[in-house]
């Protein structure tokens, strides 16, 4: 729990349960230069504003527990597959809340496993950002596009839990619950995600990746 001397803390969570099915392959394991597609997710959030990574996958995803077994993560895999980003969120949340205890000024982030080329600078950019706001939930645009990661305040939790079955996360400023502060960036990493072979073909071209 934050004191009045400690400032408020952020966590991490990654959901990474999907199958992969558009890309026919483990697309996490995927290599990018000398790091593979979820180690260049980790590194990019392992700063010292982040207080803990929280990784949440499916129980028998070995290949990915064993990649994974170095890094300085938690990894949670239940025993029911989360069928959605929304029940892995809400594990995540579950874990966090179990044994940080958060405050209300204490926030947590949400970014898809899929998304390597996100750098330190633009992570260092958009927290900036996020601790001069005052919103709820952030969610960074680039060209007036939604992208990842989007940041929210520990409170959104409470409705995150109070969502129906058949709605996503998105489902907090789709239907008005909440009113997000969307933070125009310059950096159109925000937006790039690998689904299928094509992405990922297409990042390997549009960008270095020497490390």
């Amino acid at each position: 729990m934050t004191t009045l001397n400690t400032p408020p803390r952020l966590f991490a969570i990654i959901p990474a349960a999907g199958m992969s099915r558009r890309m026919g392959m483990h697309k996490l394991l995927l290599p990018l230069g000398k790091e593979t597609v979820i180690q260049r997710l980790v590194r990019v959030l392992n700063v010292s504003f982040i207080t803990k990574i929280i990784i949440v996958a499916r129980k028998g995803d070995d290949l990915l527990k064993a990649h994974l077994s170095d890094l300085d993560i938690q990894l949670i895999q239940p025993e029911i597959d989360p069928p959605d980003m929304k029940a892995s969120v809400q594990l995540g949340l579950r874990w966090i809340d179990s044994h940080y205890h958060p405050a209300e000024d204490d926030s947590w982030l949400l970014i898809p496993a899929d998304h390597p080329v996100l750098s330190h600078s633009v992570i260092e950019d958009l927290n900036q950002a996020w601790q001069s706001s005052q919103a709820s939930v952030m969610i960074p645009t680039f060209q007036n596009r939604k992208g990842h990661p989007a940041f929210f305040r520990w409170s959104v939790s409470v409705d995150v839990f109070q969502l129906s079955n058949d709605e996503g996360i998105n489902a907090l400023w789709n239907n008005q619950r909440i009113v997000p502060h969307l933070f125009e960036c310059i950096h159109p990493e925000i937006l790039i995600d690998l689904d299928t072979p094509e992405d990922y073909e297409h990042v390997k071209r549009q960008y270095s990746f020497d490390i």
